[in-house]
């Protein structure tokens, strides 16, 4: 992860540090953006962070002085802002952030005296995305089957593309790398951004909503690209920190992981249902007959009868079908039925409503024997507890057990790696890495500087370096949150968290 590309006059007037960081905020007033007068400005705060499901989103306040917009009928809730920064006079401005205005809009203040001011609470697209879907029925949600992790070439099969969309975003509107890990079948149970956050934590990715790109989900060891951007792209030097804080992070230390989850498998087409109600009898040979002769009525003769589905595994055991496809059409599905007398069909045969059963109903014509009837498919069963356990057996002798519990939805057992000649999959190889980041005992800087950093990211791999007589820090890390303090009467104020490596 790079800090974003800024103007090269822009980049030398920062190092140089020798002129104040300028900020302007653009309102959308209605097809035309407004900007706020800098003289207007108080104080600005602006911050972004890693969360800790996955994504990384952006929040900010704005105090201005006055209040223009009061008289107006604008309540500015939802409104675009747009926040840009500069350095000193002639230089070109830098556009940040993308933000929302919160539900709260503008909000007026009448301080003592004849004092008014207004502060606007701000948000990134992600809480829109965390809000999508909120009035529909999540009981019936999205269901995705046989699709790629993200593949911006065949956008019908991507899951994140698939997701995406149901906030409204379109393929231009999206950042991302290839990732062609298959998942057999996701079922969406939460809002967009929880779901694509579970994704980017699987999958390792740099999930955000951004200026150039409404949303990115790259930077994954998993894709295909090749990763170029890893190099140590800032260092923090003892003459332009003027606060540096230390913490250590034990409670990120992990010896052991253990991830269970429920694996989707796709099967070969076979039997998935069958029809075995009671009564039954049998025949002079033994075979099962279930009669249909007056006066008995069966269920699946006089409703919608729901044929759920099921197959019957290697060692005998039930097992539920949550999706099939490649189904019996009603033609294949009344050429199984074997009876005596009748003849028998289906007065209704719907497999297109639900994807793990069907609606049907049978059709007698005369009284008779029902041998066999089936509906053949395609299926997908799950797993269930699907798991894979690591430890680092030294540090578990020196400390004991210190295991972190993990599970998920978008695990794949694709086959990602290969170590002595023995294939890893994808959620095997996800183990390794995570076990590997946690054996460390961490530690976290804390950085602020007058710098006007504000092209930096979260996600950029960073040094600290700090020399003392007595005390001398040199780290390097990633950025997990930072934040920029604006003032019009005092110094700018750029503010880091770094979680070292090791």
């Amino acid at each position: 992860m790079q800090f974003y590309e800024i103007d090269g006059a822009l980049q030398e007037a920062i190092i140089a540090a020798e002129k104040p960081v300028r900020l302007k905020i653009e309102i959308d007033m209605g097809g035309h953006f407004e900007s706020i007068f800098e003289d207007e400005i108080i104080e600005a705060n602006f911050y972004s962070l890693k969360e800790v499901a996955g994504g990384v989103s952006s929040r900010g306040e704005v105090l201005l002085s006055g209040n223009r917009y009061q008289g107006k009928g604008i309540n500015g809730v939802g409104r675009e802002v747009r926040v840009s920064f500069s350095i000193g006079e002639g230089l070109p401005y830098f556009q940040r952030f993308i933000f929302y205005i919160d539900d709260k809009g503008f909000q007026d203040i009448r301080g003592s005296g004849r004092k008014r001011f207004v502060r606007i609470g701000l948000q990134d697209l992600s809480a829109r995305l965390r809000k999508t879907d909120e009035a529909r029925d999540w009981t019936s949600p999205a269901v995705f089957p046989y699709s790629v992790v993200c593949d911006k070439t065949q956008t019908e099969k991507s899951l994140v593309h698939s997701i995406a969309a149901r906030a409204g975003l379109a393929v231009t509107d999206i950042d991302c790398s290839t990732i062609p890990i298959t998942l057999p079948y996701i079922r969406l149970r939460r809002n967009v951004w929880a779901e694509l956050s579970s994704m980017a934590t699987a999958y390792r990715c740099h999930l955000e909503c951004t200026t150039e790109k409404p949303l990115v989900f790259a930077h994954s060891p998993y894709q295909t690209e090749p990763l170029t951007d890893t190099d140590i792209v800032h260092v923090f030097t003892g003459d332009t920190i003027f606060y540096l804080r230390t913490i250590e992070k034990a409670e990120l230390y992990r010896n052991t992981v253990r991830l269970k989850f429920n694996m989707p498998v796709a099967l070969e087409k076979q039997e998935i249902w069958r029809y075995d109600e009671q009564p039954v009898f049998y025949d002079e040979f033994l075979q099962a007959h279930y009669p249909f002769k007056f006066p008995l009525v069966r269920e699946i003769e006089t409703t919608n009868y729901e044929a759920n589905y099921k197959i019957t595994d290697v060692s005998g055991k039930e097992r539920n079908v949550i999706f099939a496809d490649d189904i019996d059409t009603q033609e294949e599905a009344e050429n199984r039925l074997d009876y005596n007398g009748g003849a028998f069909s289906y007065s209704r045969y719907d497999v297109t409503t639900y994807y793990d059963k069907a609606i049907v109903k049978l059709h007698k014509e005369n009284d008779g024997d029902l041998y066999h009837a089936a509906i053949f498919g395609k299926p997908i069963v799950l797993d269930l507890n699907r798991s894979c356990f690591m430890r680092d057996v030294e540090a578990v002798e020196r400390f004991g057990t210190v295991a972190l519990n993990v599970t998920g939805s978008y695990f794949s057992d694709d086959v990602v790696n290969e170590k002595s000649g023995i294939p890893i999959s994808h959620y095997e190889d996800w183990v390794i890495r995570e076990l590997a980041e946690r054996i460390h005992n961490k530690r976290e800087y804390t950085v602020k500087t007058h710098r006007g950093l504000f092209h930096a990211r979260v996600g950029a791999k960073v040094k600290v370096k700090s020399e003392k007589v007595k005390d001398t820090i040199e780290a390097v890390g990633m950025i997990t949150a930072l934040s920029f303090r604006y003032k019009c009467d005092e110094a700018f104020i750029s503010t880091f968290r770094i979680l070292a490596e090791s």
